[in-house]
């Protein structure tokens, strides 16, 4: 996986950090429960993926 050289440069894709907190609070929102660790993940990756990608469409067209 590549990562940014950069830090300040914004990446138009969450970190697994971002990815791992959303994740985290998904599982407490759903009480705790066991077993939908994968679940928890792949719904976090996906909404910050729809996040990221909106946000970057807002930017291009505030600058395009």
């Amino acid at each position: 996986m590549l990562t940014n050289t950069n830090p300040t440069e914004k990446s138009p894709h969450p970190t697994r950090e971002e990815v791992e907190l959303r994740a985290y609070q998904i599982y407490i929102e759903r009480g705790c429960p066991d077993g939908h660790d994968v679940d928890d993940w792949l719904q976090a990756e996906h909404e910050l993926s729809e996040k990221y990608a909106n946000s970057s469409r807002m930017a291009k067209a505030a600058t395009g």
